[in-house]
């Protein structure tokens, strides 16, 4: 590739280039771009300057062009551009001078978020850009993203499971636990690209990683002790959709397999393993997904919770609706078969800088693997780093 500063001397009667000389601003274009203002003077003076400043000889220019070292090419061609604005300062109503300083110089790009999926969101749909689906929200592989929610809550249940072995255990063998109605809740989850395109599709392949603790961290009585840690790895084929359904705008489908468990021994161990498909639209500024999903089964002496599904449910359906900074989600899961099931409500509002404020309402079954068959509603309001979109 040429050097832009060679180009000029290039430019120049004597010197193998063109009799015509380019203009100032098609010089000077190339070089506010890399705010080198001391290289784009010489651009323009050397190249505009030449009928009116014979005193600089080709030879000179050609001279500087052959140097390799950057900053030695740069110091030539600022010493001939210093000695022509000096001939230039006594010439101040001469054609180029005039037009110089009519000339302003160009505003720098301004300068842009260092997250393309960020960028590409909002011109093109949230759910593309969360799942990369397009080529200018694409962010290659092995990089780490937000999966699900990242947040730090404080909540209040009115209904805490001091029970939580039931019915694996008869109720006169272990006395019942001694929890505080209020904990602490977080959650942190990511995901990562394993594959790009996949077979030119425009679909990719991720694995996700959720944790969620729930923690008595106020119960001094017992030693303030995490209550149920929930562990949750995942990975899915997600391939974009460009239909429509109605007035919804279909924006992909996925299929994936997901395994949760909270890591603990008999009789408080908790785990499942599901397959699932998912698809995505939006209207306007709400996002809907679907995720039905089918519990691979299990023997009968290892499986847990065996009834898990006719209380968490077979599938769910999540809302997410974006007022401004604000941000409102729902999420219903159904057993489509009792009325069992749960409702979860969120509110997130901006605080400060990419740090939001966040309101958590949960009513129903399975908060968590170890009260899956436990009905309570909780409220909890902390902070949240990142949201569902």
């Amino acid at each position: 590739m040429a050097r832009p500063l060679d180009c000029i001397a290039a430019s120049l009667p004597g010197l193998g280039g063109r009799s015509a000389i380019p203009s100032t601003r098609c010089l000077l274009t190339p070089f506010v771009r890399t705010d080198m203002k001391r290289t784009s003077l010489a651009a323009a003076l050397l190249s505009c300057a030449w009928p009116a400043a014979q005193a600089v000889e080709p030879d000179e220019v050609a001279a500087c062009a052959r140097v390799t070292d950057e900053a030695a090419r740069l110091a030539c061609y600022d010493r001939i551009a210093f000695r022509l604005a000096d001939q230039l300062s006594d010439q101040p109503d001469s054609p180029l001078a005039v037009q110089l300083q009519a000339e302003p110089p160009a505003e720098p790009p301004s300068a842009s978020f260092a997250d393309p999926a960020h960028d590409a969101a909002r011109t093109t749909s949230a759910l593309q850009a969360r799942w990369e689906l397009t080529a200018d929200t694409d962010r290659g592989t092995f990089g780490l993203r937000p999966h699900r929610q990242n947040y730090v809550i404080y909540k209040v249940t009115d209904r805490p499971n001091n029970r939580p072995f039931q019915p694996l255990i008869a109720r006169t063998s272990t006395p019942d636990l001694e929890l505080d109605s209020n904990e602490v809740k977080f959650q942190f989850s990511f995901k990562t690209k394993l594959l790009s395109n996949v077979f030119a599709t425009g679909s990719n392949i991720w694995l996700g990683y959720t944790q969620q603790s729930n923690w008595q961290v106020f119960n001094g009585d017992i030693s303030r002790p995490f209550r149920e840690t929930n562990y949750e790895p995942e990975v899915m084929w997600v391939g974009p959709l460009n239909g429509s359904l109605g007035g919804l705008k279909l924006r992909y489908a996925s299929f994936g397999y997901v395994h949760q468990s909270n890591g603990r021994s008999e009789p408080l161990s908790r785990s499942w393993d599901r397959v699932f498909a998912e698809v995505g639209a939006e209207y306007g500024d709400l996002a809907l997904w679907f995720r039905p999903w089918w519990r691979i089964p299990e023997s009968r002496e290892k499986d847990d919770n065996r009834d898990i599904e006719d209380y968490v449910g077979r599938g769910e359906l999540v809302g997410v609706y974006r007022h401004g900074r604000h941000l409102y989600s729902l999420k219903l899961r159904s057993t489509f078969r009792n009325s069992r099931g749960s409702v979860h409500a969120d509110w997130s509002f901006p605080l400060a800088g990419h740090l939001r404020g966040y309101v958590r309402l949960f009513s129903g079954y399975g908060e968590s693997l170890i009260d899956y068959n436990w009905r309570q509603t909780s409220v909890g309001l902390g902070v949240i780093l990142t949201d569902r979109l």
